[in-house]
């Protein structure tokens, strides 16, 4: 029975850390960045992976007629395609007046879905951070140390039959999680 169970746990730690992929950033000099502050961590995205994006996004809105569908983060679940198409433009505009100037989020603070302020990218940059936290394209320093990390681990997580990304440290320290943007979290009171 012994070596049943050891045979068992031995499986489920394979399965468990077969889940678990080790991403090691790119060591590339970032010209110009956004400082994106996570509670453990500081986030440092290339302002040129956003410009891609937005270069990307203005195909693919105007072929699906604005369609909130494009987007997984859920503030645009409520929106129809006038105010997606509304919502696109001003931060579209607002991210071509502010390519030279420094952008800095703190997710601590409260931001409003229509503020005109810088704001109003952060649902954009939010879209982008799993594929680029995946790529090893965003350099993480840890808040703790202060220190850049060389390696941090992708997890998975199952949350209502929907598979979402989990960024750790190394130690097991959550970096962010996809679920906490694209699925709207709901808590029953029992009265």
């Amino acid at each position: 029975m012994k070596k049943l169970l050891s045979l068992a746990a031995a499986m489920a730690f394979c399965v468990c850390a077969g889940a678990q992929t080790i991403v090691k950033p790119f060591d590339i000099p970032l010209k110009d960045s956004i400082f994106y502050q996570v509670s453990s961590a500081v986030l440092i995205i290339d302002k040129q992976d956003v410009e891609d994006y937005f270069k990307g996004l203005d195909t693919i809105l105007t072929q699906r007629k604005f369609s909130k569908e494009v987007y997984r983060n859920i503030q645009f679940a409520h929106l129809n395609a006038e105010e997606v198409q509304r919502h696109y433009g001003m931060a579209s505009r607002f991210w071509s007046a502010s390519r030279n100037n420094p952008l800095q989020y703190n997710t601590d603070r409260i931001s409003l879905f229509w503020n005109d302020g810088e704001s109003i990218l952060l649902p954009y940059l939010d879209e982008i951070l799993p594929e680029l936290l995946e790529g090893g394209k965003i350099q993480v320093v840890d808040r703790s140390t202060g220190k850049r990390v060389q390696q941090y681990q992708m997890d998975y997580e199952n949350v209502d039959n929907k598979t979402f990304k989990i960024f750790r440290f190394v130690k097991g320290k959550i970096i962010w999680r996809e679920s906490e943007v694209f699925l709207e979290q709901m808590t029953h009171v029992k009265s």
